[in-house]
């Protein structure tokens, strides 16, 4: 005699729900669940706290890393290896300060050469990219660049600021200054800058966290003459200020 398909059967005497309809139900009842697997000893809960399966906050470990980039990353303890001009030091922990003199026109930099030792390097070929967090302690008269290349030259990609307002800056292929002006950045609090140039394609600016524009077209071609430089200008007799935090800088190895 053959057995009877169990999955339609009722699951109990005045219970008409079936079997495949109760293992169903219990199915979507656990998939409805938010605190599922989470709690104490749960699948999830263990792969919550676990270093090696769900990295941890902070727990990467080195021996995970690639290194398969150059780089640069710094908090500013030292200046060693930066050029820098007379009113560029290091004023506290973590934080480098540029100031101007009060006399029209003056101008302090702080930059990390990409030449010499370092050939081919900040070539947008390598896809550089970098992060830094910097502050101001003025929106009028001043002109600054937080730019991998040098305006003077031209060269570069990076940021500009004008007075209280910021761009996206990028020379082109003709050595022609473009910008994109970017809204909305109170330039006297601390802010991260980044930019992201990719296998010599496009450029994209972000600032805290947010992409605030992209350039695919008519890009430089040629290695920028620094990783990075910071530059302020003052345009009245009195002194500007730049502050910096952090410097994040990679790109692929250069020949």
């Amino acid at each position: 005699m053959p057995l009877p398909n169990w999955g339609n059967l009722e699951k109990a005497q005045g219970d008409p729900v079936t079997i495949d309809e109760e293992i169903a139900q219990a199915i979507q009842d656990h998939l409805d669940d938010p605190d599922a697997h989470t709690e104490d000893g749960q699948s999830l809960y263990v792969h919550k706290i676990s270093e090696i399966i769900d990295h941890l906050v902070r727990s990467i470990v080195r021996d995970k890393l690639a290194f398969n980039r150059f780089q640069i990353e710094t908090y500013f303890e030292s200046l060693d290896g930066f050029s820098k001009t007379a009113g560029v030091f290091i004023n506290q922990i973590a934080n480098v300060e540029l100031d101007t003199t009060n006399v029209n026109g003056n101008m302090q930099q702080l930059y990390a050469m990409a030449a010499d030792a370092n050939e081919d390097g900040a070539n947008p070929a390598n896809s550089p990219f970098w992060q830094t967090i910097v502050k101001f302690n003025s929106t009028t008269n001043q002109t600054a660049y937080i730019i991998s290349g040098d305006p003077d030259i031209p060269v570069g990609w990076g940021f500009k600021i004008v007075n209280g307002t910021l761009y996206a800056c990028w020379v082109d292929n003709t050595d022609t200054e473009q910008t994109f002006e970017i809204s909305g950045i109170t330039l006297t609090n601390w802010n991260v800058y980044k930019m992201e140039f990719t296998s010599a394609t496009s450029i994209a600016f972000y600032v805290n966290g947010t992409l605030k524009h992209t350039v695919t077209a008519n890009l430089p071609t040629g290695a920028a003459s620094t990783f990075i430089m910071y530059r302020i200008t003052t345009n009245t007799t009195a002194i500007r200020k730049m502050f910096i935090q952090l410097l994040i800088y990679d790109e692929d190895f250069f020949n």
